[in-house]
């Protein structure tokens, strides 16, 4: 696959996952507007949405497993970004790249796939609003994303 599809690939997995884009939000491997995502911004953002589902107690399990998958993945993000290479070795930076990209569409898959427990346990109404929670601008912001 092209470097220019595998980033289009990763993209739409990110959206698909919705919640997973949470951790995602930026065009360089998690950054953001401001740097990498951070575990607070994660764990932050997650609290809003959790007050927009209104969960119940038979809802709780999913949802603790899909922020704890959130929360994880943001945290094994960060911790590879910090191997990083710096300076001009171009092989090396190339490499980290494919790390990068791969563990991405890892974690999308999994955030996915707690996601997917986490909706089969949502009413319509609560889907609707884990919908409405998508990524965008607005999502850094902790609002949900109309439009």
């Amino acid at each position: 696959m092209k470097p220019r599809m595998t980033l289009v690939a990763l993209a739409l997995a990110g959206a698909l996952t919705g919640g997973a884009a949470l951790a995602q939000s930026g065009p360089h491997h998690g950054d953001g507007p401001r740097g990498p995502v951070t575990v607070e911004q994660v764990s932050k953002r997650l609290n809003v949405l959790k007050g927009e589902l209104k969960l119940q107690p038979t809802q709780m399990t999913a949802w603790n497993a899909f922020e704890a998958k959130l929360v994880s993945n943001t945290e094994a993000r960060l911790k590879l970004r910090e191997s990083r290479p710096r300076g001009d070795d171009r092989d090396a930076r190339m490499d980290f790249r494919v790390r990068m990209m791969k563990f991405n569409a890892q974690a999308a898959e999994e955030a996915l796939a707690a996601r997917k427990v986490l909706v089969a346990t949502l009413t319509p109404e609560q889907k609707a609003a884990l919908d409405r929670f998508g990524p965008g601008p607005k999502m850094r912001h902790g609002g949900p994303h109309h439009g």
